[in-house]
């Protein structure tokens, strides 16, 4: 299995949802990342906390958008998920070691704030419907058989 990532797997689960008619259940959504069915329950979990998705237990039970996706930003399922660190590279020892360490450390920093609330921006910005109209670009340009470079 693949190393956690709670931020990309929510987003993945998401964009499975867009479009849906019919509830999907966290067996077939693990299937799609892949991974266990108890990570995509817990990730379901948070996005429903958030109202971003419904969920039913029990036979006929699953999980689909509670909004349409045009309403629902990638920025809202990143909240969702506990707003996690978008950049490595956050200072380790502040305040600690030589000058020029204090110095290296503090232009990382703010290297990685302003990274941080570009990737941000650029979340709030991007809606699950927009994600979607990318991917289905992207397996219509596959589908036809074009593998060159555009």
């Amino acid at each position: 299995m693949k190393a956690a990532n709670p931020l990309s797997d929510a987003l993945h689960v998401m964009a499975h949802l867009v479009g849906q008619t019919l509830p999907m259940t966290s067996t077939q959504l693990a299937t799609c990342l892949p991974t266990h069915p108890v990570v995509i329950r817990r990730l379901l979990s948070q996005m429903q906390q958030a109202g971003l998705v419904h969920s039913a237990r029990g036979h006929g039970g699953g999980s689909m958008l509670a909004r349409p996706p045009a309403t629902i930003s990638l920025h809202d399922i990143y909240l969702a998920v506990g707003a996690p660190s978008l950049v490595q590279g956050q200072v380790q020892h502040e305040g600690i070691g030589c000058p020029i360490r204090q110095l290296v450390d503090q232009a990382l920093h703010e290297g990685a704030v302003q990274a941080q609330r570009l990737l941000e921006a650029r979340l709030r910005s991007t809606t699950l419907d927009t994600l979607g109209a990318e991917f289905a670009r992207h397996l219509q340009h596959h589908h036809h058989g074009a593998h060159h470079a555009d």
